[in-house]
């Protein structure tokens, strides 16, 4: 994978729309003037670190912010207590604030509850949106306030600090409701959809290619990629990761050169 095929895949990555009381939304799309040359792509990092590097790098690279601290950890003794992702210099305004950033992909259980927003799941059922909302809510975000953090903050006037949320998010749906509207996170972020290994050899997919991206792949779109499989090897494959309990994501590639990318569950 291609550092500007990555890269291509955060600036057009977007926002999943639920805000937290008082804390602002920063969007990716708010960097002018991106200097790309300057960005590189730290490979060797698991997919979470390495967004993060490439964030911090694209916000130094444009014409107006820039990263003042990064990746601080807050230790009380010999215990790290929390970090905080980014501190963060708008250079228009000269306002200084606490940014931090997420990037997930999210699957829609329509049975996992009655609240929309506890709907949206992780791909394997470890993790969720609102698990995530609400450690940020309660956690991430009142770590600032801490009175450990002023030691790592010294010339930060802390209680002046805005704090700004970029939560990126790749959303799937049921197949059945990839055309359905979702009126509390954003319709944009909705960019694949989700079924069962039973429901895929009963759809009319035998004359297309496939592919199963590792999860540094995660992200990028399907177009990027050069390798592709038959549908018996594909199957063999999700078979695999079925037996592991893990349900790939999967891309795939039509006979008219149109692709999409889904994932296939395990445990439906």
């Amino acid at each position: 994978m291609s550092i500007n095929a990555r890269i291509e895949s955060i600036l057009n990555a977007k926002n999943i729309g639920v805000l937290i009381e008082n804390i602002s939304d920063f969007s990716i799309s708010d960097l002018k003037n991106i200097n790309l040359n300057t960005v590189d792509y730290p490979e060797n990092l698991r997919l979470g670190k390495q967004i993060e590097k490439i964030v911090s790098a694209l916000i130094n690279a444009s014409s107006n912010y820039k990263v003042v601290q990064e990746n601080i950890q807050i230790i009380d003794g010999k215990i790290t207590i929390g970090e905080l992702d980014f501190i963060v210099n708008n250079l228009e305004t000269k306002v200084v604030f606490h940014l931090e950033l997420v990037y997930k992909f999210y699957l829609y259980d329509p049975n996992n509850s009655d609240n929309e927003l506890e709907k949206w799941i992780g791909p394997n059922r470890k993790d969720s949106f609102i698990e995530k909302y609400n450690k940020l809510k309660t956690k991430q975000f009142p770590l600032l306030y801490k009175k450990q953090t002023k030691a790592y903050l010294p010339n930060i006037e802390i209680e002046e600090l805005e704090q700004k949320l970029c939560f990126m998010a790749s959303l799937y749906v049921p197949h059945h409701l990839f055309s359905e509207q979702f009126l509390l996170v954003n319709q944009k972020s909705v960019i694949g959809y989700w079924l069962s290994l039973y429901d895929f050899i009963n759809s009319d997919s035998e004359t297309h290619s496939f592919y199963i991206p590792n999860k540094h792949e995660w992200g990028v779109s399907p177009k990027h990629n050069h390798n592709w499989n038959s549908f018996s090897v594909f199957i063999d494959q999700i078979k695999l990761c079925h037996s592991r309990e893990f349900s790939p994501l999967c891309w795939v590639k039509k006979q008219d050169n149109t692709y999409e990318q889904f994932f296939i569950v395990w445990w439906e």
